[in-house]
């Protein structure tokens, strides 16, 4: 063997050492990081779980090995190795697609999370699964409305926005499971449902119809739920005077109420109904009338308005209160309240 084969030798297995050691390195690396997600500090967690990502990349045979241990911790982790956790699951989720639904589940796993942040993020998550993926939105909808009963307020009101997003991009996927949210036990959920709803209705109000009795039902189930559901039946009614007719008489009862938001929704959602069909809200227009003869002037604008729209449907039921309304419009009365009768009085014929 001549001097060059001897180098030659010599280069491969200096090469082969180097190779060997800095795999056996990196062995210790991933172990020692693997050792410190589960028992480490919250920062050192953290930290590890990063590493562990960028190695499971680096070396073929430790991509399944790291996932599967981050699939096995992510339960039991603190809040901030969690959320690194989740983004490592959906960063090496395409690398193994034999672990893909095992992923999928873990994620959903964290709406039940005892940290408020990670199920922000998994709400997040989901939304973004709902409106790229056809196949999936209907479960991970589902989902979503669950967690319009979180505990927590800045989470439901996240859920809120979701919903309402998905709502505006999907509605034919998220339609029927709206309707069965606004049947739900759960209070919270009903209410969110009404405010994605109804924002909802004020440009798709046709759509939303065939949703009237759910609305109309919890309109009429419990006080919680009263001005919310009372707007959204203004809305409806709008595109369909008929389909909330059953509401009306809750309506009028709620010009009476001690609660004078829910005085102020119950004449809006009259004015509304009554713009389209008078005679669907003929009942109301004494109870309005009364309503202008008390103090309560917080809500004398949108009474005014109601009896300003039904008369303009039909004159005949405004006729014999427009003296009360022209009254109204006398110096003593503040400026938008003045403003609001002269209106209703031109609608009315007066």
């Amino acid at each position: 063997m001549g001097l060059l084969d001897k180098f030659q030798n010599l280069k491969e297995s200096v090469g082969e050492w180097a190779e060997n050691r800095g795999a056996s390195s990196l062995d210790k690396q991933i172990e020692k990081n693997l050792a410190t997600m589960e028992a480490g500090a919250e920062i050192e967690r953290t930290a590890a779980v990063k590493a562990l990502t960028i190695q499971a990349q680096t070396d073929e045979k430790w991509l399944e090995p790291i996932v599967k241990s981050f699939l096995r911790v992510l339960p039991k982790q603190l809040s901030s190795p969690q959320e690194a956790i989740i983004d490592a699951l959906l960063e090496l989720r395409k690398k193994v697609p034999s672990l893909k639904s095992e992923i999928k589940e873990a994620i959903q796993s964290t709406l039940d999370s005892p940290y408020p942040n990670v199920r922000a993020k998994v709400i997040s998550i989901w939304t973004d699964l709902a409106l790229k993926s056809n196949t999936q939105s209907s479960d991970t909808i589902a989902d979503l409305f669950i967690m319009l009963s979180d505990d927590d307020k800045d989470v439901r009101y996240q859920t809120q926005e979701s919903l309402s997003k998905i709502l505006h991009s999907i509605p034919r996927v998220a339609l029927p499971e709206l309707k069965q949210a606004l049947g739900d036990e759960d209070w919270r959920v009903v209410y969110h449902s009404i405010v994605i709803l109804t924002e909802f209705a004020k440009k798709n109000g046709k759509v939303c119809v065939s949703l009237a009795p759910d609305v109309v039902a919890a309109f009429n189930s419990g006080d919680r739920l009263k001005e919310r559901a009372a707007d959204c039946i203004g809305i409806i009614g709008l595109a369909n005077p008929n389909s909330v007719k059953n509401a009306v008489p809750g309506l009028i009862n709620g010009l009476g109420s001690k609660s004078s938001e829910l005085r102020k929704a119950s004449a809006t959602a009259i004015g509304r109904i009554g713009s389209k069909d008078a005679m669907v809200v003929f009942h109301a227009v004494p109870k309005l009338a009364k309503a202008l003869k008390n103090e309560d002037w917080y809500v004398h604008v949108e009474v005014l308005k109601a009896l300003g729209y039904i008369g303009s449907n039909k004159p005949t039921l405004v006729k014999p209160h427009l003296e009360l309304i022209r009254n109204k419009t006398k110096t003593g009365a503040e400026r938008n309240i003045c403003d609001a009768a002269k209106w209703a009085l031109k609608k009315a014929g007066g």
